[in-house]
């Protein structure tokens, strides 16, 4: 089995959570993100948003690491979301 991942700041754990995801899908494809939460003690709305971060970062995480909270950085990602929904709209 892998190691959960170490605890760090809210930004690289988001990362660490997803890469440790990632792989036990991989390794077993009826891997959930439930289970993540379970193995890793943790709700699944916390995981949840570490994956969301973990996402949004592979095309802003310079803007995102300028956060100083994981709750600006989802802000952050929730309003451009709304953006993107309205030009889609428009």
């Amino acid at each position: 089995m892998k190691q959960a991942p170490v605890k760090v700041n809210w930004i690289d754990r988001a990362v660490q959570v997803y890469n440790y995801h990632v792989s036990q899908v991989k390794d077993d494809p009826d891997w959930t993100l439930e289970k993540t939460a379970n193995s890793l003690n943790r709700s699944i709305g916390s995981v949840s948003q570490d994956m969301l971060i973990a996402n949004w970062c592979k095309t802003h995480e310079k803007r995102l690491r300028k956060f100083r909270s994981m709750k600006d950085a989802l802000e952050f990602i929730r309003d451009k979301k709304r953006e993107n929904l309205q030009e889609i709209n428009l």
